[in-house]
């Protein structure tokens, strides 16, 4: 069939894909598993959309010759594409035991592993490709840029610069370098590479931003030092915060709320946005104050250092342990304060010093509780208001896989029916993500075949995928009798606190920072267990807790719950508004954290 298969390669080089594939299998139907057909096969079924077959035939021709290197590459260029980062990274594996040489190759490596979180491995692959290509631009950015992601700052830096001396007409490479600098305390060196920036591209906001930033460092410095504008001698009681402070973000909701209760106490501070230039639209805070620390309300990357400033981290995570770079990303802080126990102990776990460990517990909104905010009118699929449901439970959460989104809708599709008085509100994102229908869709599609159900047939769930306001979500809040969550692992989980406060009962894991603020007294708590972090039907590793766990509810129990809440047979313990509400308020929050820096000398 020499004359088949040159055929196809023809009508495949003509852009005749659908007749390259006929001819193909006309070849593979005489000749099955010959591996040039089945490779040209995999290549015109990929150009013509067809992933998942495309990666069957390429599949079948790597089984015929396992170290073929055309099939290998297409085969890895077809996983790569469909986000089978383990597969991929075997494949191209593979493909290095036959190409040794090829720095390319070495490069998607590091991306791929970078994929999958493993952000050392990539590291290990990106040193190869740039020593393989060492006078390439990109290979020592692309490491830089690792290198960063890793926490290695310092090394970071000395692969930009490489970048810079090897394309110094790059701009980008001076941005971050700007960037590596400031997590470094490196002040000046950094101002000076996003002016470098700016005069290569006068146009490069994030130089813009750097600059700003250092502006108002300086600022705070001076102020500190006794040599700003208008400072005095004296005891330094002034607070510097930086956060996302324009940002609807739970980082930039919590940043606000404290800052706005410091103020209320009169406590001196200056507060600096995650980019620099941009300001919090309630009032000017933008003047330097004179502190002893910088309070980063942060994850740990964002954190940057400024000289004659303690560096404190406010953070949490929602694993049983932090991941190693951000062990290393809060090597420079002199103190990391966490709002639970949990996120004490992920630290802990990691190595961090525990003597360098604070807990302060966040705040509810207990004002929003009396508010005036209405519930706003919903309706469902089947034109019934959603107000007229005797049983609503709602879930407020972003749509990735730590929210656990599969696992609220299985137990969903077991617990409840068509017929039942009952309905799921389900907040999803921010409307910020043009994939987001297909990608629910897909799960929603998973969830039913692997419980055999319907979304039909089970009892209604009302979608909302936008952003929402304060006073709006407060509205939403209010239109449910239940808020459920099956998370995975939360830092503090700001919707659940805030509706617990506003009267609703909660279901909740036990696990995590639900522990710190919820007991069986006031909450329906689902038994949970330690698991390793998978992508929802999958043995991948979700990238963000790569090689890390977090917990898995319990399905059964919490079908359980479901179950009798609907049919009337479980009351629930009282509402936990009291008790968040007395316990757990901003006010009390901010003087924890006040008496944390006073204790440790940072006020």
């Amino acid at each position: 069939m020499t004359d088949g298969i040159d055929a196809a390669s023809r009508l495949y080089g003509a852009g005749r894909l659908t007749e390259a594939i006929d001819a193909c299998r006309a070849v593979l139907a005489v000749e099955p598993g010959r591996l040039d057909a089945l490779n040209l096969l995999g290549a015109a079924l990929f150009s013509t959309g067809q992933d998942g077959p495309a990666r069957d035939a390429l599949r079948e021709a790597v089984r015929a010759d396992p170290g073929n290197a055309a099939a290998l590459t297409n085969f890895s260029i077809v996983l790569q594409h469909r986000q089978e980062w383990p597969a991929a990274a075997r494949a191209l594996r593979a493909l290095a035991a036959v190409q040794p040489e090829s720095a390319p190759l070495y490069s998607r490596l590091g991306t791929v592993f970078q994929e999958m979180g493993d952000l050392d491995g990539a590291i290990r692959f990106l040193v190869r490709a740039a020593r393989l290509d060492p006078r390439s631009s990109v290979q020592w950015y692309n490491l830089g840029l690792i290198r960063m992601l890793a926490g290695d700052f310092t090394a970071a830096a000395r692969d930009l610069h490489r970048a810079i001396a090897i394309a110094p007409e790059g701009g980008l490479a001076s941005v971050q370098l700007g960037e590596t600098l400031l997590r470094l305390g490196r002040l000046d060196e950094a101002a000076g590479d996003f002016r470098r920036a700016l005069r290569l591209d006068p146009t490069a906001s994030e130089a813009v931003n750097g600059l700003a930033r250092c502006a108002r460092y300086r600022a705070a410095v001076a102020q500190a030092s006794g040599s700003g504008p208008g400072s005095e001698p004296g005891p330094r009681k002034g607070l510097a915060v930086r956060g996302a402070l324009a940002s609807a973000t739970g980082y930039g909701y919590f940043c606000q709320r404290f800052i706005r209760t410091l103020r209320q106490r009169a406590v001196p501070l200056q507060a600096i946005g995650i980019t620099g230039p941009e300001s919090w639209q309630e009032e000017d805070l933008d003047p330097p104050v004179s502190a002893k620390a910088l309070v980063n309300f942060l994850i740990p990357l964002a954190v940057e250092r400024v000289p004659g400033l303690a560096t404190v981290t406010f953070s949490m995570f929602e694993g049983t342990r932090i991941p190693p770079a951000w062990r290393r990303q809060c090597e420079h802080s002199d103190l990391v304060i966490v709002p639970t126990e949990s996120s004490r102990m992920a630290w802990a776990a990691q190595g961090y010093p525990e003597d360098r460990l604070r807990v302060c517990p966040l705040g509810v909104d207990p004002e929003d509780s009396d508010g005036g905010a209405p519930a706003p009118t919903m309706v469902d699929s089947r034109g019934r208001l959603v107000s007229s449901y005797r049983h609503r439970f709602v879930n407020v959460s972003d749509f990735i896989p730590r929210k656990n989104i599969d696992g609220l809708l299985r137990v969903w599709l077991r617990s409840t029916a068509r017929t039942d008085d009952a309905v799921l509100i389900l907040k999803l994102g921010k409307g910020t993500n043009p994939a987001f229908g297909a990608e629910l869709g897909a799960l929603v599609r998973q969830t039913e075949e692997a419980v055999g159900k319907r979304m039909a047939d089970a009892a209604p769930v009302v979608l909302i995928n936008q952003l929402l306001s304060d006073a709006d979500m407060t509205g939403l809040l209010r239109a449910a009798t239940h808020y459920w969550s099956m998370s995975h692992g939360e830092g503090w989980d700001l919707p659940l606190s805030k509706a617990g406060a506003l009267g609703l009962s909660l279901i909740a894991p036990r696990h995590s920072s639900y522990l710190d603020y919820l007991d069986d007294r006031v909450a329906r708590l689902i038994p949970a267990a330690v698991r390793p972090a998978r992508l929802p039907y999958s043995a991948q590793h979700y990238a963000p807790f790569h090689g890390l766990d977090w917990w898995d509810p319990d399905e059964d129990a919490a079908a359980d719950i479901l179950t009798a809440i609907i049919r009337g047979d479980d009351i629930g313990p009282p509402s936990p508004r009291d008790h968040l509400v007395q316990g757990f308020t901003w006010t009390r929050a901010a003087e924890r954290l006040l008496a944390i820096l006073d204790d440790a000398g940072l006020r």
